[in-house]
Parts: C-alpha cells; structure tokens; sequence
C-alpha cells in the first residue's frame, strides 16, 4: 500500500466512513478510491484535492499540501 494510499484509509476509517460516502462526497467511482487506498492506482493532484475535500483534510508530498 503506497503512503497516501495508507493516509487516505486510516483517515476514511477513522472518520467511521464508508468508502461508498467518500465516493459519494468526492465525486469520486468506489473502485477508483478502494485502487488508491490498496495501493494499486497512483493518484493524481486533482483527485487527491477532491479526497481530501471530502474529508476535510489536508494532505502532505513532499513540501506541496492539499
């Protein structure tokens, strides 16, 4: 699992969020969220904005946050 891909479950999770609620909140498809969580689908910036709106959180690459 890639770091952000981790940082985005533990927080979904720990927000007791369905992957199908952040899905609905992002605008996002549940196979598209579930592929960056297991690492197995690179995110881009744009998508990661959207995540992280949704969640109302702020994510870290590098010295750049979203």
């Amino acid at each position: 699992m890639n770091n952000i891909g981790h940082q985005l479950k533990k927080i979904r999770l720990n927000r007791e969020m369905e992957i199908e609620k952040l899905a609905s909140l992002s605008g996002l498809h549940t196979e598209t969220i579930a592929a960056i969580e297991d690492g197995e689908l690179d995110v881009q910036v744009s998508t990661l904005a959207k995540i992280s709106e949704a969640l109302n959180c702020i994510f870290s690459i590098g010295d750049v946050s979203i």
